[in-house]
């Protein structure tokens, strides 16, 4: 949907705009690229950051067959969305660049040019080229893709609305009665865009309002759109075992998601900006309205279309800052503003209006970036640390600003070491030990008197024993428990094998020898299901594991025939294994 956005069309009936003009594409090309990488173009400093590290121990463990079409792997990645696009774009540039980042920033920047250059596109076959070029150009400005531009874990957002994009165009195209192998393009994006993010799946309901041909010839090429969405559908249950559902965290609340429904302008333009806006848009869209320039029931569609799905989104993780999920919102307004240009005016007020929206743009992309800056020092420091610490010597202190650490950096910063350690050949086996503020992991660090490293000033400092005395000793960790009881109970049935592992509510560690030998990791859910074949026997172990201590509590290897009895209950006592 992120894509729906663009659709905020004239009026059906309204006088076509002119055909691009010879070099119109190349050169406006040529813009929104420079403007992305002027933009944008700091991130090609940049190290990973946030869930960099999990997705890239995920990729180097997985082949893209794994978690496009099975359902353990696909769950491995994300127990709640179907998006195995985000890994395969991991896929894609450690085989091309390694662990050069710079490869794969260029990868994500030049997939946010594309996008921009196609939604240029999509605007053109109704609006003129400033006004389409000023859609444009306020996407590659705005808060949201400051966020997608800063973060490779936004791959997938990038490549699917670059793909929708090209679906909407292939559409208009065949629409216009260009050649048929538009149509085939268009199809064969969609059907791309769908495996990126299920934002993008909605796009079959937006392509019919799309204020091109007549309804008889829209209706008449939508329905291989339809396929593609009922294959997905089908797809989707394969790999989740559900229709719907995301994640399980959080419980709606009506009255706090209408309030940070509410608070989406707000985020997106700022206090300070955010009334000038609106009274600007006010404005145009007052006169829009009176020259009868806007298509109503499209605005309409579109507007469920980027809504509905934020919704669920308002009991977790919450809407509460102009990140990746406001994407969608930010190109719907940008196309919006495009619209709204009047163009019965002077060609020197309707340049003197571009230039001012593109100037409030450019404001609050500096105002974003700003903000953004000290959690990208941040990350970039601690993951270029995690990545080049001897890990027999050197160890790192983590904690949130103001808090303490909830193991999510552990678990980055972990994977992200494993995965650059499978790239160089004889690298000291062993963990990278991380201690957080609770001090779950100092006793190894001590007893093997490793130093600790903590973020101060910009950069990864080592920790005195004044610190350390301060902030860690006298603090006791967890430690491991003689045995713990663990159960596991598995019920097969209709070709869907049901698992509930206890006795805790939480995520387990399963250790599971494929079909065809060697072992696979997957991190599930408590309890859930996936697609299984009755005459496969199943072996495997399970711990219930933490990434903040540095033990695991596993069970036995367990083996079961669903031949022989389709329900299975095991209950026994594991034992701690060091997690090294």
């Amino acid at each position: 949907m992120d894509i729906q956005a663009l659709r905020i069309a004239p009026l059906e009936g309204q006088k076509s705009v002119a055909k691009p003009a010879k070099h119109e594409y190349l050169w406006a090309s040529i813009f929104l690229v420079a403007l992305t990488f002027a933009a944008h173009g700091r991130s090609l400093k940049g190290s990973w950051r946030w869930d960099d590290g999990a997705h890239l121990s995920f990729a180097a463990g997985f082949s893209p067959w794994e978690y496009f079409f099975i359902p353990g792997a696909a769950q491995a990645f994300s127990p709640a969305n179907v998006s195995p696009w985000n890994a395969f774009f991991y896929d894609i540039n450690l085989s091309l660049f390694g662990l050069n980042t710079v490869g794969h920033y260029a990868h994500l920047l030049g997939l946010i040019s594309a996008g921009a250059i196609i939604f240029y596109a999509v605007l053109r076959q109704w609006l003129p080229p400033l006004s389409a070029m000023v859609g444009a150009s306020t996407l590659l400005l705005g808060k949201p893709t400051v966020h997608i531009a800063a973060g490779l874990m936004h791959g997938h957002y990038a490549t699917g609305f670059a793909l929708a994009m090209l679906a909407i165009f292939g559409w208009t195209q065949f629409l216009k009665g260009h050649k048929r192998y538009w149509l085939g393009i268009s199809i064969c994006a969609y059907a791309l865009a769908t495996t990126c993010k299920e934002i993008y799946v909605p796009l079959v309901v937006l392509l019919p309002f799309l204020p091109i041909a007549n309804w008889n010839q829209r209706l008449r090429a939508l329905l291989p759109f339809i396929l593609v969405a009922a294959v997905y559908t089908c797809w989707r249950y394969w790999l989740l075992g559900q229709l719907l559902g995301g994640y399980d965290q959080g419980a709606f609340n009506l009255h706090n998601a209408i309030l940070q429904m509410a608070q989406i302008p707000e985020l997106l333009f700022g206090k300070q900006i955010f009334p000038a806006i609106l009274l600007g848009s006010a404005a145009l869209l007052l006169i829009s309205t009176v020259q009868r320039r806007l298509n109503w029931m499209l605005i309409g569609v579109v507007f469920c279309v980027v809504a509905l799905p934020l919704i669920p989104l308002t009991a977790f993780p919450g809407i509460n800052s102009p990140d990746r999920y406001l994407f969608s919102p930010w190109i719907a307004f940008s196309a919006f503003l495009g619209t709204l240009l009047p163009g019965t005016v002077s060609v020197r007020i309707l340049a003197l209006l571009a230039a001012t929206i593109v100037a409030g743009a450019t404001l609050l992309h500096v105002q974003e970036r700003r903000t953004l800056n000290p959690i990208l020092v941040y990350w970039d420091a601690l993951y270029r640390f995690a990545i080049s610490a001897d890990k027999r010597t050197q160890a790192i202190f983590v904690e949130e600003n103001g808090g303490t650490d909830d193991s999510y950096r552990r678990h980055v910063l972990t994977g992200a070491r494993e995965a650059a350690d499978s790239f160089i050949p004889g690298v000291p086996t062993g963990k990278l030990h991380i201690v957080d503020k609770s001090s779950r992991g100092l006793n190894v660090v001590q007893q093997k008197g490793l130093q600790l490293f903590e973020f101060v000033n910009g950069q990864m400092q080592p920790m005195s024993r004044q610190r350390v005395e301060e902030n860690l000793v006298g603090k006791t960790e967890r430690p491991p428990p003689e045995d713990f009881p663990l159960e596991v109970s598995l019920n097969f049935k209709a070709g869907m094998l049901h698992w509930k592992f206890g006795p805790l509510s939480q995520n387990y560690l399963v250790r599971y020898e494929g079909i065809s030998g060697g072992e696979r990791r997957y991190v599930l859910k408590y309890q859930g299901q996936t697609a299984w074949i009755e005459s496969h026997p199943i072996k495997f172990s399970f711990c219930l594991s933490d990434a903040a201590d540095d033990f695991d509590m596993c069970s036995p290897m367990l083996e079961f025939d669903f031949k022989q009895t389709k329900n299975v209950l095991w209950q026994g006592v594991a034992h701690p294994i060091l997690a090294e």
